[in-house]
């Protein structure tokens, strides 16, 4: 029985994953926003400089990095110069 429950859980895992990444978007951005990470920043008393990397772009490049099937760093900020294009942006440097 264990094993059942063990495959079904992967299989909603990937699910989750494709649904997160199928839009071509970083993932979660629609999730956390900018107001929910900087009020958790706040309640723990951190400070940051707003630069293209900030806390909350640093949040949805890695969460991106972890969920897609290529790991790398190059394949994560290549999404975040996507990413920035797409909405009209400056890309950064890679």
């Amino acid at each position: 029985m264990r094993y059942c429950n063990q495959g079904r859980f992967r299989q909603q895992v990937r699910f989750l994953r494709r649904q997160f990444l199928q839009d071509g978007n970083l993932p979660f951005t629609n999730v956390l926003s900018d107001q929910i990470v900087s009020q958790a920043l706040t309640a723990a008393s951190a400070y940051w400089v707003d630069r293209i990397y900030s806390p909350l772009v640093t949040l949805w490049v890695f969460l991106g990095q972890v969920l897609s099937a290529d790991h790398s760093c190059r394949a994560a900020v290549a999404r975040l110069i996507a990413h920035r294009l797409s909405r009209g942006q400056r890309p950064c440097s890679a």
